[in-house]
C-alpha cells in the first residue's frame, strides 16, 4: 500500500503543469537590443532644418531615448527582481564608477552648473547605457546591435554617395542642406567630421562581420565607406581611420594564432594605409592651412586651463564658458567672426585635463586600459562568434577615440552615442553574460492596483503622444515647404515622429499587458513628463529658430513672440535670454507698459527693463563671453544717445538728462573693456569707444583707441593679422575725424 500511494503522488508531481513564463520579462529582454539599435539608427539618421542647430534634434533623440532605455532597464530588473549589478559587473565596471563619480564632484564645484547642466546630464546618460550593454547584452544581443548598426551604415552612406555624385551632377540631391560645406559630403550628419567620425566606427564592425559572413554585400559597404570618408575632406577622419587599420592588423595578428603567417603582408598593409593617410592629411593641410591652426591656437588656450585648475578641473560642460577667458586672439581672425563660441578643446586628452583635471584625465585613462587590455586577454580563448564581435567592437572604439585627439565630435549625439554603444558592447563581450534564465510569472499582488495602474499609464502615454503630436504640429505650421527636398524632409519628419510615437506605445501596451507588478507601471508612468520635458527643449530651440530667422528679416517685433516661446518651454537656457535683450535694445521702447507679449509677468516696464534683466541672467550664467559685454555696452551707449536727444528736445531739463546720459556712456565703457578683454579684435568695440571720446572732444583718448586698434593686441605677432588693423578702412576713417578734432581744437 505504501508503494502504491507513493507511486501515485510522482505521477502527480510529473503530470503538474509548468509555471507559466514571465511574459514581462522576456519581453523586455528582447526589446532592449533592439530598442537600443534604433535609438542607434534615429540618431545617426535624423535631421531637421527647422531649429538653429539641425543637429539638435539628434540630441532629443538620444535624451528622450536614453530615459526609455533606462525605464524599461528598471522595469526588467522590478520584474525578475535582480540586482543588476553582481559582483562580477562591478569589478569591471569599477573604472567607469570611479570616472562618473569624480566628474559629478568636479560639476558640482564648478559655479556655472546651469549652462553645463545639459552636458553634464549627457555624462551620466552615456554612462547609463554603458552599464545597461555591459549588464544585460548577451553575444546574441550584441548581434542584433551590429544588425542595426549595419542597416544604419546603408542609409548613411547611401545618401552619402548622393552627395558625391551631386557634385558632378547638381540637383541629383534633392535635400535642403546640399552643398552645405561646398564639395565636402557630410549626409545625415552635422558636419563633414562627424561624417567621417561616423565611418570610422561603423567601418571597424562592418570589417569585422565581413570576416566572420564573408558577405560580399559587406565588402561593397566597407569599399563605399572608404569613398565616402574620401569626401568628407576630414583629415583626422583620414588618420584614424589609418590608425584603426594599425590596431586591428596588431589585435588580429597577435590574439589569433591560425594567422602567424600573414603576420608580415598585413601588417605591412596596415603601415602603407597609415603613409597613404598621413599623405593625404598632410596635402589637404596645405590646401586648408586654417583648421590646423585653429586647432593649435585651441589646444594652446586649452593647456593654461590645464595648469590653472589641475586637479579638479572646472567640470564637464564648463569648457565652453570658461575658455573665452583664455582663447588667443588668432582665433577670432582664422574664424573671421566675433559671434561664435569654440565649446570643446578639439583634443579629447586636453578637454578632459581641462574640465576634469589630471585626475579625471587619469581615470579615462585607466577606463580605456583596462577594456583594451582585457580585450587583448580575451580574444584567444572566445569562441568565434565573440571574438570576431570584440575585434570590431574595439577596433571601430579605437577609431573614434584616435578620431578624438584632433576633433569634437563625441561631445555631440551622433557621435556620443556611438561611444557608450561601443565602450558597453565591449564590457558585455568581455563579461560574456549568459543568456537570462527563465522565470517563473508571478500572480500580482494587488489586482485591483495593478488594473488602476495600468489604466491611469495607458491613459497617460496616450495624452502625452497627443501632447507631442500638438506641439510638432505647431511647429510645421510655421515652416513652408517651397522645393520638392523640403516637402520630402518634412514627410520623412513626420512619419520618422509618428514612427517613434507608434513604437513607443506599442512598447507600452506590450508591456503594461503583460506585468503583474506595479512598480513596472509607476516606472513607466514616471518617465512621460521627462519625455515631455525633453521634447519641450527640442521645441524651444525650433521657436529659437524662428526668431533668429524674423530678426535677419528685420522683424524684431514678431521674433520677440518667437523668443517667448521659446524661453517658456526652455527657461534655462541663456542664450535665448541674450537673443531676446538684443531684440529689446534694438526696439528699445522707453515708454512703461504692461506687455506679457514681451515677456512681462508681473508689472509694467520699459524695453530698457526688460533688456537689462535678460543681459543680467546672461551673465550670472556665462560671464566670459565677449558679445555679451559688447551687447551691453550697446544697450548704455543707445540709452545715452536718447537721452542726449532729450536734453536738445527738452531744454529745460537739458542738465539732468546730459548727467543720465553721462552715466550711462560710463556703463557702455565699462562693458566695452570687459568685451576687450575678452575680444581684443573686434573693430565695433573701438570705434563706439573712440564715438564717446568724440562726445567729449576728448581727443587724446580717441586717439587712444584708434592706436590701440592699429598696433593689435598683445601677443599678436602675424603679419597677415597685424595687417588687417592697419588696413581696417573704418578706423582710417576714425583717425581722419580725430586728426580734424585736434585742428579744430586748436
Amino acid at each position: 500500500m505504501a508503494n502504491k500511494h507513493k507511486k501515485k503522488t510522482s505521477l502527480r508531481v510529473l503530470n503538474t503543469p509548468a509555471a507559466p513564463s514571465n511574459r514581462a520579462a522576456d519581453f523586455l529582454r528582447q526589446i532592449l537590443p533592439h530598442t537600443t539599435g534604433a535609438l542607434v539608427l534615429l540618431i545617426s539618421t535624423a535631421f531637421f532644418t527647422g531649429t538653429y542647430d539641425s543637429a539638435h534634434v539628434k540630441l532629443t533623440l538620444l535624451q528622450t531615448g536614453s530615459v526609455l532605455l533606462f525605464a524599461l532597464w528598471a522595469c526588467l530588473k522590478l520584474t525578475e527582481r535582480k540586482n543588476p549589478f553582481t559582483r562580477k559587473h562591478l569589478l569591471f565596471l569599477l573604472p567607469l564608477f570611479v570616472y562618473l563619480a569624480w566628474q559629478t564632484l568636479s560639476f558640482v564645484c564648478f559655479p556655472y552648473k546651469l549652462e553645463a547642466a545639459e552636458e553634464f546630464i549627457r555624462l551620466w546618460m552615456y554612462g547609463g547605457i554603458i552599464c545597461l550593454a555591459a549588464c544585460e547584452f548577451t553575444t546574441q544581443d550584441v548581434k542584433i546591435l551590429t544588425k542595426w548598426i549595419v542597416v544604419t551604415a546603408w542609409i548613411c552612406l547611401l545618401y552619402g554617395a548622393v552627395q558625391i555624385i551631386n557634385i558632378w551632377r547638381p540637383g541629383v540631391d534633392l535635400l535642403p542642406w546640399h552643398g552645405f560645406f561646398g564639395n565636402r559630403v557630410f549626409a545625415t550628419h552635422a558636419n563633414p567630421n562627424f561624417f567621417g567620425a561616423f565611418v570610422v566606427f561603423v567601418s571597424g564592425i562592418i570589417g569585422a562581420e565581413f570576416l566572420r559572413t564573408h558577405k560580399k554585400s559587406l565588402f561593397v559597404l566597407l569599399g563605399l565607406g572608404l569613398v565616402n570618408l574620401f569626401f568628407t575632406e576630414s583629415k583626422g577622419a583620414w588618420l584614424a581611420y589609418a590608425g584603426m587599420c594599425v590596431f586591428a592588423a596588431f589585435t588580429y595578428t597577435n590574439t589569433l594564432a591560425r594567422v602567424k603567417k600573414h603576420l608580415v603582408k598585413i601588417n605591412v598593409a596596415a603601415v602603407l594605409c597609415l603613409l597613404v593617410a598621413l599623405g593625404a592629411a598632410g596635402i589637404y593641410s596645405a590646401k586648408r592651412f586654417q583648421s590646423v591652426s585653429f586647432r593649435a591656437y585651441t589646444w594652446l588656450s586649452a593647456f593654461e586651463m590645464v595648469k590653472d585648475s589641475p586637479i579638479l578641473g572646472t567640470g564637464p560642460g564648463s569648457f565652453k564658458i570658461v575658455y573665452p577667458a583664455y582663447r588667443r586672439p588668432q582665433i577670432f581672425y582664422i574664424e573671421n567672426a566675433h559671434n561664435t563660441e569654440t565649446q570643446h578643446a578639439e583634443n579629447e586628452l586636453l578637454e578632459q585635463a581641462a574640465t576634469g583635471g589630471i585626475v579625471g584625465l587619469t581615470l579615462a585613462l585607466w577606463l580605456l586600459t583596462t577594456l583594451f587590455w582585457g580585450t587583448f586577454k580575451a580574444l584567444p580563448s572566445a569562441d568565434e562568434k565573440r571574438r570576431t564581435y570584440l575585434l570590431g567592437y574595439s577596433t571601430a572604439l579605437a577609431g573614434l577615440l584616435l578620431h578624438s585627439v584632433v576633433d569634437i565630435s563625441i561631445h555631440f549625439a551622433s557621435s556620443g552615442m556611438l561611444l557608450a554603444v561601443g565602450i558597453g558592447s565591449v564590457y558585455a563581450l568581455l563579461l560574456d553574460n549568459p543568456p537570462a534564465a527563465q522565470t517563473a510569472a508571478k500572480k500580482p499582488a494587488f489586482p485591483r492596483l495593478l488594473w488602476v495602474m495600468r489604466t491611469v499609464t495607458a491613459l497617460a502615454a496616450l495624452v502625452t503622444a497627443g501632447y507631442i503630436g500638438r506641439e510638432f504640429y505647431l511647429i510645421l505650421r510655421n515652416m513652408a515647404a517651397h522645393t520638392a527636398g523640403e516637402t520630402i524632409l518634412f514627410a520623412l519628419s513626420v512619419l520618422t515622429l509618428a514612427g517613434c510615437v507608434g513604437g513607443i506605445l506599442y512598447i507600452y501596451g506590450a508591456v503594461l499587458r503583460r506585468t503583474t507588478r506595479v512598480a513596472v507601471c509607476a516606472v513607466l508612468l514616471a518617465v512621460l513628463p521627462l519625455q515631455v520635458f525633453f521634447f519641450r527643449l527640442f521645441a524651444a530651440n525650433h521657436y529659437y529658430s524662428l526668431g533668429v530667422a524674423l530678426v535677419q528679416m528685420g522683424q524684431p517685433e514678431a521674433a520677440l513672440g518667437a523668443f517667448n516661446d521659446a524661453i517658456t518651454r526652455n527657461p534655462f537656457l541663456a542664450e535665448y535670454r541674450h537673443y531676446r535683450a538684443n531684440v529689446f535694445a534694438t526696439t528699445l521702447n522707453l515708454s512703461k507698459q504692461f506687455s506679457p507679449q514681451r515677456g512681462d509677468t508681473e508689472e509694467a516696464r520699459t524695453d530698457y527693463d526688460r533688456a537689462i534683466e535678460d543681459f543680467r541672467f546672461v551673465l550670472a550664467h556665462n560671464p566670459n563671453h565677449a558679445l555679451l559685454h559688447q551687447d551691453i555696452g550697446q544697450l548704455y551707449y543707445a540709452l545715452a544717445m536718447r537721452q542726449l536727444q532729450a536734453a536738445q528736445q527738452v531744454p529745460a531739463q537739458a542738465y539732468f538728462y546730459q548727467e543720465l546720459a553721462g552715466e550711462n556712456f560710463a556703463l557702455a565703457k565699462k562693458a566695452f573693456s570687459k568685451a576687450l578683454a575678452l575680444d581684443p579684435v573686434n573693430p565695433n568695440t573701438y570705434i563706439l569707444l573712440t564715438n564717446m571720446a568724440f562726445m567729449r572732444r576728448d581727443v587724446n583718448e580717441a586717439q587712444h583707441w584708434v592706436d590701440v586698434y592699429f598696433k593689435g593686441p598683445d601677443g599678436v605677432t602675424e603679419p597677415e593679422f597685424l595687417e588687417q588693423h592697419k588696413k581696417n578702412p573704418q578706423l582710417r576713417n576714425m583717425q581722419m575725424h580725430v586728426d580734424k578734432l585736434r585742428e579744430n581744437l586748436k
